[in-house]
């Protein structure tokens, strides 16, 4: 690879960053929204690199030197190598221009939901000392995320019941289909990226499945569990409707 086309794809791949960042919202498939604030200035600084890269390789003009070393058949090295060229390794840099112009790797769905769906998962902690504020019972559903309604399941469940219970919600997330049957909405909440992405799901019942990833908005309330029942970290939406959606320009909380 040259010099030449070392920069080039230094732009390419910051060209490619800014993309999915100012002309598009493609980023959060990817990374929290904060993380604009960084890619931007990273993104300009691959392009500036790779832009006065080529200025420099257009502007030096080549010079004609004597041949220390006569006789190795007009190699440009004392070891037969061509010092303007970078390792082959580096057309590896290709990959991630390819990745967002072609692949485009779409926002993690109910496959990475489903993967260890056997493990319990672990009581999401109260917003703070006092818990969650108390919600109106005279309007309509409550638009909620899921980790809120989760938190609010669990503090019912472990407290005063009535303080959920009976209280109409809005859920908004994808369809994921349990092991057995049934399926549940479930939203994907990452601290940095996707790697780190975790499912929040929430059980459904008493409506039929829509399709497997398809973005929903259900609605319905929270019932306490019957006497005797072990407390648990899942916890069950007793549907009244749903609604197909289209996924929200930021697929994750």
């Amino acid at each position: 690879m040259t010099r030449a086309a070392q920069n080039l794809l230094l732009i390419l791949v910051g060209g490619a960053v800014l993309w999915i960042t100012l002309a598009t919202d493609d980023y959060l498939n990817y990374v929290r929204p904060g993380f604009r604030y960084v890619l931007v200035p990273a993104a300009l600084a691959l392009v500036a690199l790779g832009a006065a890269g080529l200025r420099r390789e257009w502007s030096d003009e080549p010079t004609a030197e004597p041949d220390p070393h006569p006789g190795h058949g007009g190699h440009p090295g004392p070891h037969g190598h061509d010092h303007a060229r970078g390792p082959r390794v580096a057309w590896l840099l290709c990959l991630p221009v390819l990745a967002i112009f072609v692949i485009a790797p779409p926002a993690l769905g109910s496959f990475t939901a489903a993967r260890g769906a056997d493990r319990p998962p672990a009581p999401p902690p109260s917003r703070d000392s006092e818990g969650y504020a108390p919600l109106p019972r005279d309007r309509g559903p409550i638009p909620m995320t899921m980790g809120e309604f989760i938190g609010r399941a669990w503090q019912a469940q472990t407290g005063d019941p009535s303080t959920f219970e009976g209280v109409p919600v809005r859920l908004t997330g994808f369809v994921t289909p349990r092991r057995g049957g049934g399926w549940q909405v479930t939203r994907l909440r990452m601290a940095c990226c996707a790697g780190d992405a975790v499912p929040f799901p929430v059980i459904v019942k008493g409506l039929p499945r829509p399709p497997a990833d398809t973005w929903v908005q259900v609605e319905g309330t929270w019932r306490r569990q019957p006497p005797g029942a072990a407390k648990s970290g899942v916890h069950v939406l007793y549907g009244t409707s749903v609604k197909r959606i289209k996924r929200p320009a930021n697929p994750y909380e």
